[in-house]
């Protein structure tokens, strides 16, 4: 089972406290697509990234690591990150359920925000989601 995350379009707002948190909960965070089969996958939601856009970010995790665990991290409030990220999530990834670590309840994408990197309960979420 591989320890690495990868943080597939790391932005400077969630690289660092991302970074940290991994580092803690005993992950390698990793970046660009050389882990062959991680733990989970970390794409920031940023309007800009060196990386390309969202999109383009979310079909190249589902072609190079279908199947496993998604977090997607962002600065929006949970009821404006499902409207401005729910169709571009639905559009790649139909059917999967989306959650906030906040909810408790099982998700298949995980929405995460700077805030939420504080809160015990959230270390405890990510630390079962990801394999």
């Amino acid at each position: 089972m591989s320890k690495e995350v990868v943080l597939a379009r790391p932005h400077p707002f969630i690289r660092k406290p991302m970074t940290e948190l991994l580092t803690k909960l005993g992950f390698t965070p990793v970046t660009g697509s050389s882990s062959v089969k991680p733990a989970g996958v970390i794409v920031s939601s940023s309007v800009s990234s060196e990386a390309g856009s969202f999109t383009d970010a979310l079909k190249m995790v589902k072609q190079t690591w279908a199947g496993v665990p998604l977090v997607v991290a962002t600065l929006l409030k949970p009821d404006m990150a499902i409207k401005s990220l729910g169709k571009e999530l639905e559009a790649v990834f139909p059917g999967k359920k989306i959650g906030f670590p906040s909810e408790g309840q099982k998700a298949d994408i995980l929405i995460v925000r700077p805030d939420d990197l504080k809160v015990p309960q959230t270390e405890r979420v990510i630390q079962g989601f990801f394999r």
